[in-house]
C-alpha cells in the first residue's frame, strides 16, 4: 500500500522519551506587512528587537537549509490586530478564508498572533520529499534539513517537508531524525514516508551531531 502524499509541514506529536506532554505553546506575533504567508505547521524564527508593547516576541517564517535556526512551529492562530487595541478577529472563524481555514496571508496589513510550539524537546511528524531517493528507516539517528514548500489556502497546512537528499550527521542540519511515524498508512522505505523529528538548529538550545 502506498503512503499518502500529504505534506503538512511539522505536526506536533509528542515529547522526547514519551514524557508527559503538556502542549507547551507560546504566543508570538507576526508584524504587519511581513512578506511571507504563514501556515499551520510552518517553522518560524524569532526576530531581533521586534517585541510588541506587551513584550510578545515577533517571528517570521524560518528558512530551509543548513545552519538556519528555528524557534518553533506554528500550531494555531489567535487573531489579528494590535496589542493596544486587542485582537480584532479573536476567533478561528473570523480569520478563515474562502474556502479553507485560517492562515497568515503575505503582506497582511495587521499583525497576526500565533500559538507556537517552542519546546526544544517537542517531536514532530513530517513527510519526506524523497528528493534524491526514497529514504529507509536506517536514516533514524541522523540529521536532515527542511525543504521549503508553499502552504495551501484550502487546507491551511504548511508545504514544508524533510529534504531526503540532505541527510547526514552534521550538527548544522536543522532536524534530528528520531523515528518513523508509527501509523498503519505509513511504511518506511516507500515514497512520502513520514518521520518523527526534533528541531536541531534551535534558537534556544545547542545543536547536536547525528550518528
Amino acid at each position: 500500500m502506498a503512503n499518502p502524499n500529504t505534506p503538512y509541514g511539522l505536526r506536533l506529536a509528542q515529547r522526547v522519551g514519551m514524557a508527559d506532554f503538556r502542549d507547551s505553546l507560546s504566543v508570538y506575533y507576526v508584524p504587519a506587512n511581513t512578506t511571507n504567508a504563514i501556515y499551520e505547521g510552518d517553522p518560524v524564527i524569532k526576530l531581533a528587537a521586534s517585541a510588541d508593547v506587551n513584550g510578545i516576541d515577533g517571528v517570521n517564517l524560518a528558512t530551509a537549509g543548513t545552519s538556519n535556526k528555528i524557534t518553533g512551529v506554528v500550531c494555531g492562530f489567535l487573531g489579528t490586530g494590535t496589542a493596544q487595541l486587542g485582537l480584532t478577529a479573536p476567533s478561528f472563524f473570523g480569520l478563515s478564508g474562502s474556502p479553507g481555514p485560517v492562515y497568515k496571508p503575505a503582506n497582511a496589513a495587521t499583525p497576526y498572533y500565533l500559538l507556537v510550539s517552542d519546546d526544544p524537546e517537542a517531536l514532530y511528524s513530517i513527510q519526506s520529499n524523497d528528493s534524491g531517493g526514497v529514504p529507509a528507516a536506517t536514516i533514524v539517528g541522523k540529521n536532515a534539513n527542511l525543504a521549503s514548500g508553499s502552504g495551501s489556502p484550502y487546507t491551511g497546512w504548511s508545504g514544508y517537508q524533510m529534504a531526503a537528499n540532505q541527510v547526514g550527521t552534521s550538527a548544522n542540519n536543522q532536524l534530528a531524525i528520531v523515528g518513523v511515524l508509527q501509523e498503519p498508512d505509513n511504511v518506511a522505505g516507500l515514497a512520502n514516508c513520514k518521520f518523527l523529528v526534533r528541531i536541531n538548529q534551535n534558537t534556544n538550545v545547542n545543536a547536536g551531531a547525528g550518528i
